[in-house]
């Protein structure tokens, strides 16, 4: 679990960055990052995903890819992750992927693991 102070919390913080946020669309993950003075970011799935159980995993590999990949990520934005259908049948690491191409396509900065 992310701490509550890297969490998109509230509707005008998600209407901010649909609004002024660059997109990107992967397979698994579709996202819209904005440069902001501090890094939040918040996790949808929506019911085209799937039932309860599908989204709530949806948004479990999504949020856990984001804590490992957090501690090489430079850099200050809002970012909202939204799970796409063919997430249901994605390995974590298929998720991570996905996450790591998107960060580096938005312009995030990323240092490389040694």
């Amino acid at each position: 679990m992310l701490k509550k102070d890297l969490r998109l919390c509230k509707a005008g913080q998600y209407k901010f960055v649909f609004r002024e946020g660059k997109s990107c669309v992967t397979k698994y993950v579709a996202a819209y990052v904005v440069e902001q003075e501090k890094t939040k970011i918040g996790f949808i799935a929506s019911k085209k995903t799937g039932d309860a159980v599908r989204r709530n995993r949806a948004k479990r590999l999504m949020r856990e890819a984001v804590r490992c990949l957090l501690p090489q990520i430079k850099g200050n934005f809002h970012m909202i992750l939204i799970a796409r259908k063919p997430i249901v049948h994605a390995s974590f690491r298929e998720v991570e992927q996905s996450v790591l191409y998107v960060l580096r396509k938005m312009g995030v900065r990323y240092e490389r693991r040694p």
